[in-house]
């Protein structure tokens, strides 16, 4: 792993058509990918966004629609829908067929389905190449992986035909030199290893594209004197040595994030408490 700065990210950016971000929930991926989105987008890229998640309703987080970046939450029976009348060519034909909660169950819970589903309309994004950049926004590691994996099985399982090629296609939009995954941790031991564990998992499957392992919301250096004061209030002597601590743990956690082949951006905590001045910054910082 090599240490890289947020200029050379963007500039690599530039050159892709789609960025999957993913990483351990909490760790901020959703933030880092809207930050990318907007630096692009000041760049004057044609950029959109979609989303995915298994458990979250559609709706943009904290009004960042401000950014005039279209954004997509995917629902996997729309996407399901939309995807079948591309293929049958009449809407009557489907609600026969499909509009019925048997079958609606059966899409959300059938294995590999949902994340083909998913898969597919990325792949439809991306091929229609209405957009400079598509910025995927996956859920965590678990069902990330799942995403990736589960085209690639039904590739296999159908040697030949029509959903053959169709996996086909995804597949090859999930390796080709036009994108790239990024993973998103906290300087902590948990999300770097389960990061690490993703990764390994994920090298089973093929050779993907790998970014970059943006580091979030790391301890900023502090100039302290040295040696410090002998007489300084108690608060501020438990506040330094809180601080210390803390940095030596993200030290170990950065030593053990070493082996993993992605180029680290280390990104510091910000004190905004606002999601869309969070983006602001962190796109402005990518834009330096």
């Amino acid at each position: 792993m090599k240490t890289s700065e947020p200029s050379l990210f963007l500039s690599d950016s530039l050159k892709r058509k789609v960025i999957f971000f993913t990483g351990k929930g909490g760790v901020g991926k959703t933030t880092l990918a809207w930050a990318t989105a907007l630096a692009l987008s000041n760049r004057g890229r044609k950029v959109r966004l979609v989303s995915w998640s298994p458990f979250d309703g559609e709706s943009i987080p904290q009004n960042l629609s401000e950014f005039k970046v279209p954004w997509e939450q995917l629902e996997v029976s729309a996407c399901f829908k939309e995807y079948t009348l591309k293929t049958l060519k009449f809407e009557k034909i489907f609600d026969i067929v499909f509009e019925n909660r048997i079958l609606k169950a059966f899409i959300e819970v059938a294995p590999g389905l949902s994340e083909t589903v998913i898969a597919g309309k990325v792949w439809d994004l991306y091929d229609r190449n209405k957009q400079d950049t598509l910025i995927v926004d996956l859920p965590a590691t678990g069902h990330a992986l799942s995403f990736f994996k589960s085209p690639m099985g039904i590739e296999k399982m159908f040697a030949t035909g029509f959903v053959h090629r169709q996996a086909e296609q995804i597949c090859d939009m999930f390796i080709s030199s036009e994108t790239r995954l990024d993973l998103v941790t906290l300087p902590e031991e948990m999300p770097i290893l389960e990061s690490e564990q993703f990764l390994e998992k994920l090298a089973a499957l093929g050779k993907f594209p790998l970014g970059f392992l943006h580091v979030n919301q790391c301890t900023p250096d502090l100039p302290l004197p040295s040696p410090p004061p002998k007489l300084i209030p108690k608060e501020i002597e438990k506040c330094l040595w809180d601080h210390a601590l803390r940095k030596k743990r993200e030290e170990r956690a950065f030593q053990k994030a070493a082996g993993l082949p992605l180029a680290l951006i280390k990104i510091p905590r910000l004190t905004s408490e606002q999601l869309k001045e969070t983006v602001k910054q962190l796109a402005a910082q990518m834009e330096n």
